[in-house]
Parts: structure tokens; sequence; C-alpha cells
């Protein structure tokens, strides 16, 4: 059957009106019953909070399995493979530019000698250990010990492609340009795999380059964890129209070639775990990308059986003077000439054998805007080591990105603001063992204590001001009594404290904010839906039914939280559903709103019952009733529509660099604090309303619930925003880090400076140092 994005949404329509009618049916019972009907009451709004999220969840469950029934497995696989390609293939040729890959060094390899490699034979199938394990990719040829001897970047993409054991590790030292030959030979196997016919396409997987960050191989196998990170940095696989659990059948499916670059970045116990791990579980093909030294350690107690020990050789001095020269002009300046004549009659120097590596040759290239400095470089016994030149010439690179340009006006950051900086930031993520510099870590750098007081603050003043508008446009009119500013302050510190806590305690996503964390029970929903009852039940019913509204409210926040909490798990699993394509926004409402429902209705009912049945009681059943049904109708559409939305993917084709996903945080953020805002805003003003209705005008009942409606509307927005917000939390993180003089308060703007100045690099919504050694050279400087 072929697959279609078209939703049925029916049967949980159906649903819907079969709750709503059970919530009516449940007020006229109570009402009409006997006994003491406040208890009865509250008793069989808690059991409806507990059962109707089960219920609604299962609702939900049957209908994305019908749907994905009609799917045809086999093409929306392929089609998942394709779109995942060309994804992979944009991100890497835009670091290609951003990396200035272009006309790269000449790097050649050769077969390891050393202790790290195995048998040639077993790698090329003539073993016993490899044998017909991987036939080669379509369009390419077997490889022979002959070919897997030596070579350069463009002849490792042949062993990659036709080496029998499928598994090849590509070892060198700092600066060597494993990366690089990463990256590169990544490019040549998506451009090879675009050429097939479809058919034979559908047989090459597909290169995902990624690190090792965040996998634990003795708690995560690791499929799960390769197929939750190919989920997390290319949502768009969320789609409904690939089916469930896409990235998982992928990986499974040998659809999905793994390029692990950065294995010496795994802490130094884990690394022999991991090579067990991958030698037992990669079942598809595999490239790993190593510093030698850290591998060697490794492969003492694992190693990788069968695989293709390659190792990436210094770069000749005369290759290293040659490539410089063609970065000239036909005619290069003076200096150049100079440099590039001594490089030549002293190949032994401690400055030509520090060009042995791709590192230094770009450094030498890229750190030296006025050829006149180049002299500094031969003045005699200027470097007794290569090590020396190296260190020289990192020490070089902040200084040329943060120049002063003839004509320009200055940069908004100085040099020493930039080292200052820079160097608290590399000394960061070298005591957390990391490369990656994601913006949504920040505040582990940050004491939580100055956040978590700040928000509960911010919730004081938020809770006062709410009753005090209240208060000041709604007093006068009739029979009206509000809570007082004083203890709403008071009350609001403690919600702010609870959201501070839930902002600290929730889990950043992994690769942006979309996440695969799964805890399960979200605490900040949970929060977010117990706020908006209480402040819904408490601000409206509660001063009208005097004590009982705060049994009631305490039992509507604790009812909705809880459910919302547990329907609302913390992330998105990685084979969660997303929204699908949709032709206008009915079908993007219809969407979202499908996919929420579960949560929707988990906040929804026991909401609509805790208010139905304290007015029924003391208005009668009629008033009850619609009071249940309006307040309920309107938490299940709002807050269906916040979590829908919150859960889906977005519909894109590649990671989002870190600046688009700090903005589609605070845009995401808000809607859902505004939709939260809206459903708790109408609720507490169509309640209040209807109270006010039984003894003042309709006029005065519209005007007090309007007033009533928007001011308890923008509190609960702000506090459902900033439950949601990694901006939020980084953006104190920011402010703390100024206030110590470690960094700027718009951190993201200087960041972003930084990468215009190629100091730091994008990969996916993280940033790294363009260089893994001058993160290494700025910590060793700013370490005491």
């Amino acid at each position: 059957m072929p697959a279609t994005d078209r939703l049925r949404p029916w049967p949980l329509a159906l649903l819907a009106l079969l709750v709503l009618a059970l919530v009516g049916g449940a007020v006229l019972a109570v009402v009409l019953a006997g006994g003491d009907q406040q208890v009865i009451g509250i008793v069989v709004s808690i059991g409806t909070a507990i059962f109707t999220p089960l219920v609604t969840a299962a609702g939900a469950a049957l209908w994305r399995r019908r749907h994905w029934q009609g799917i045809d497995q086999d093409a929306a696989l392929d089609a998942a493979a394709d779109d995942l390609a060309r994804a992979v293939r944009r991100q890497w040729e835009a670091a290609v530019a951003d990396r200035q890959l272009l006309g790269p060094i000449p790097v050649r390899w050769e077969w390891s000698s050393g202790s790290v490699s195995g048998q040639v034979d077993d790698a090329v199938g003539r073993g016993g250990l490899a044998h017909g394990r991987f036939a080669p990719l379509p369009g390419t040829a077997p490889a022979t010990a002959d070919t897997v001897r030596a070579g350069g970047l463009p002849e490792l993409f042949a062993v990659y492609a036709g080496i029998a054991s499928g598994r090849t590790t590509v070892l060198g030292g700092p600066g060597a340009g494993k990366s690089a030959a990463a990256i590169l030979t990544v490019l040549e196997a998506l451009v090879h795999r675009a050429a097939l016919a479809p058919a034979e396409r559908a047989a090459v997987p597909v290169p995902v380059l990624v690190t090792p960050q965040g996998w634990d191989p003795e708690r995560e196998p690791l499929d799960a964890w390769l197929a939750a990170r190919i989920a997390s940095d290319f949502r768009f696989l969320r789609a409904p129209k690939y089916g469930p659990d896409v990235a998982r059948r992928l990986v499974e499916e040998r659809r999905v070639a793994l390029f692990l670059d950065g294995f010496d970045e795994l802490a130094a116990p884990v690394r022999p775990a991991a090579l067990e791990a991958l030698d037992a579980q990669a079942t598809g093909r595999l490239v790993l990308f190593s510093r030698t030294g850290e591998y060697a350690e490794a492969v003492r107690r694992f190693r990788l059986r069968g695989a293709a020990t390659l190792e990436l050789r210094p770069v000749p001095s005369t290759v290293a003077t040659d490539y410089l020269a063609r970065w000239q002009l036909a005619e290069p300046p003076p200096e150049w000439r100079r440099l590039l004549d001594r490089l030549g009659a002293e190949p032994a120097s401690p400055l030509a054998q520090a060009l042995s590596s791709p590192l230094t040759v770009t450094l030498l290239r890229d750190t030296f805007p006025e050829p006149a400095e180049l002299d500094e470089l031969l003045a005699p016994d200027r470097f007794a080591t290569p090590g020396e030149v190296e260190d020289h010439l990192l020490d070089r690179v902040l200084p040329a990105a943060y120049r002063r340009r003839p004509g320009k006006p200055p940069g908004r950051y100085d040099l020493d603001q930039a080292r200052r900086w820079l160097v608290f930031l590399a000394v960061a993520m070298d005591r957390d063992g990391t490369r990656d510099l994601a913006w949504w870590r920040v505040h582990r750098w940050a004491a939580a204590v100055v956040r978590v007081v700040a928000t509960t603050l911010l919730g004081a003043l938020t809770a006062a001001a709410t009753t005090a508008v209240i208060a000041r446009f709604t007093e006068d009119f009739g029979e009206r009594d509000t809570i007082d500013s004083g203890p709403a302050a008071v009350i609001g510190l403690f919600l702010g404290l609870a959201i501070g806590l839930a902002i600290e305690r929730r889990e950043s996503p992994v690769g942006g904010l979309t996440g695969t964390s799964g805890h399960r029970f979200n605490l900040g929903m949970a929060l977010v839906a117990g706020i908006a009852a209480w402040i819904a039940t408490v601000l409206t019913v509660g001063p009208t039914i005097g004590a009982v509204g705060l049994v009631v409210a305490i039992g509507a926040a604790l009812a909705a939280g809880a459910a919302t909490g547990f329907v609302s798990q913390t992330g998105v699993p990685p084979s969660g559903p997303g929204l699908p394509p949709q032709s206008g926004a009915a079908g993007t409402l219809r969407a979202g709103l499908t996919l929420g429902l579960p949560a929707g209705f988990a906040t929804g009912v026991p909401i609509g019952l805790f208010t139905g049945i304290p007015v029924g009681l003391s208005d009668g059943a009629p008033a009850g009733l619609v009071t249940g049904i309006v307040i309920g109708a309107t938490f299940i559409l709002a807050f269906g529509l916040a979590d829908g939305f919150s859960a889906a993917s977005l519909d894109v084709a590649a990671p989002l660099d870190p600046v688009s996903a700090w903005r589609q945080d605070g845009r995401r953020s808000l809607a859902v604090g505004g939709v939260f805002g809206l459903a708790v805003g109408v609720a507490a003003g169509v309640t209040d309303a209807m109270a006010m209705a039984r003894h003042d005008p309709l006029y005065v009942a519209v005007g007090v619930g309007l007033v009533t409606g928007v001011a308890v509307g923008v509190a609960t927005t702000i506090a459902a925003a900033l439950t949601v917000s990694s901006t939020w939390r980084t953006t104190l993180a920011f402010l703390q880090l100024r206030v110590r003089g470690d960094g700027p308060a718009r951190g993201m703007t200087f960041l972003e400076d930084a990468h215009r100045r190629s100091v730091l690099r994008v990969v996916g919504s993280v940033y790294q140092f363009r260089h893994a050694r001058l993160q290494d050279r700025l910590a060793q400087n700013g370490r005491p």
C-alpha cells in the first residue's frame, strides 16, 4: 500500500466526545447523588485524572499504528536513506568550505606497521575472520593486499568501499589530518552513491560521521546509541511518512555506515570497552579515526578484528613547501620567498620538521596575514624543537583572527577580551573532556543557585503583579474578592522555586533541542500543568467557594501535573512521530492536536471536573455541566496543541547550526508558553465571568473575566515559556560568566563572531575549536 501523509483523527475525535460525555455524566451524577457530594466529586475527579491519560494514550497509539499500516515500509526506508544522504552531504559540503579543505594538503597513508594492526589477509577476505562478510559497494572493486598497502586521500574511499571485513581504522598523530580525511571520504562516498541507479543506490549505505560524545559503551548498545544520535541530529526522519523507528531500522538493516571520528576523545578507561562493543556489535561498515597512541593503548586489551589499519604519514618537507608556494601569487612576496627558500635549504631544521603535519602547514598559511612578520621565523636559534614552532603558530591564531582590518571599524571584541574568554571556554571544555561547545550546556560552568534564585524572584514578582492587576481592575465590581499581592508573592516564590529547580534538573537534548533523553516523568511539563491548574482555580473558583476552593485547587494541580508529566515524557523518543507535511493551516493544526491529545485529555478532563463539580454543587447541575465542559474542552484543545507542537520534529533536512538552534528554542518556548497561557487565561476568564454573572450584570462579568483572563494568561505564559526554555537558562549563565569576567553577556554573539573569524567551527548544532590542538593550547595557557 502506498505511503500516505493524510491523518485520520476520527477515532480520537469519537473518543473525545465519549470522554466529554462522561464528564457531563460525572457532574450530573455527583450533583444528584446523596451523601457528601464534595468528597465524592474530588474522588471521582482524581480517579478520572488517573484513568483518562491511559485511555487517551492508548487511543493515540492505536491511531499511529493504523496510520503506519498504510505505509510501504521498504519504499519508505529507501526514501529515508536518500533524504538522509542528501542531508549529510549538505552538512559536510558546508564544513569543507568552513574548514578551507578545498585543495587539501596531499596527505598519504600506509598500512600500520605497529602493534595496532592485524593481518592484511583478514581485512581483504583471504583469512578466516572476514571472508565474504562484505561485498564491494556497487561500482567499486574489491580491496586487495596491494591496494591497502599505501595510498592518498582519494584511495581511502576505495579501501572503505572494497574492504571485505567492512572495517577500517585510520590513525595519526595530533594534527595529522584525520578529521579532514573523514570529511572528504564521506563526501566522496556520498557523491558515488548519488551517481548510482536507484536499485544499486539502495544497496549502498549512507555514511554518517559522528563523534563518540555521549556514548557509554558499558550501558548502551552501539545500534541504540547510533539510532538515537541519527534521530537527534536529523530530526526530519521522525516524520510519519517514513514509518515507525526509521532511524533504528536504517541502522539495523545496514543502511548506514558509521564513520566514528575522535575515538581518542573517549575517556581512557572507556576505550577498551568501546573497542569491544564495536567489535561485537558493529554489523554495518565502520571507519574509525583515532590518535595513534590512544588507540594503541586500547588494543592492548581488545582489538577490532579484521580491520584494515591505516596510518597517516608525515607530510614531506618538499610537499609542504610546494603546497605553501601554490597558495601564493605567481611571484610570491619577498618574505614568503625567503621562507620557502630556507625550508628547501634546511629540511632538518625545527621549522621544516614542524611542517610535517597538515595542522602546522595550515597554521603557517593562515596566521601570517602580514608577510613582513614571516622574518621572525627565520631568526637564528629562534626555535629549538618542532614543538616550539607549533606552539608559536598556535599562539598566533587569536592575534591574526582579531587584528584590526584596514579601512574597517573596530570589531565588537578586542584581542584581550577574546583571549580571556576563549581560554575560559577551552579550560572548561577540557575539564569536561569534550571537544563540543554546546550552548545549552554552558550553564554547567556557573553556579545553579544564582539562576534558581533569579527564577524564584521572577515568580514572586509575576504572581504579585498578576493579583495586583486583577485586584486593581476588578475588586470594585460587585461581590468581588481576590487574593492580596503579598500572599500571592509568597506563593509565587514557591512556584518560581519549583520552576527554577525544574529548569536546572531538565536534561538538555543532544545535538540541538528535541532530544532523546526520554525520562519517564517530565517534571517541567508537570509543573507547568500543575501551576496552570492551580492559578486558574485559586484565582477564580477559589474565592467563590471558600476553603473548598483551596482543596480543589491543590487537587487540580496535583492531578493535572501528574497526568501531564507521565504522558509527556522528557524529550522526544528517537522514533517518535513528528508533524508530517500538511497543506494549509488546518492540516498542521489537526496534526499537532492529534499528537498532543493524550496530554490534552490528561489535563483538560481533571480540570473540567474540578471546576464543574464545585460550580454544580453551589449553582446547580446546568451551571456545573456548562462550566466543566467549557473549561475542560479549552484545556484539552490548548494543552493538546502545546504538547503536540512541542513534541513534533521540524521538517528540516540537516542539523541546525548553533544560532538557528538558539532562535528555534526561543520561538518554541514562546509558542508553548503562549498556548499554555491562552488555555489558562481563557479558562480563568470564563470561570470568573460565570461566577460574577450570578450576581452582577453581564457586562460586568465579561469585563472581570477579560481582565482575569489576560492577567492569568500572561503569568502562565511566562511560567510555561521559562520551564521549557534552554535559552533562558543559558542567558542567565552568560550573565553569570560576565560578572565573573569569564565571558560576554551576549555569549551567542561572541561565539558566532569567533566562528566568522575561523577560531571556532560549526559541527551540527555545536561549536568546536577549529583545531583540537588550539583548544589544548588555550587550556594549557589557562591552567594555573
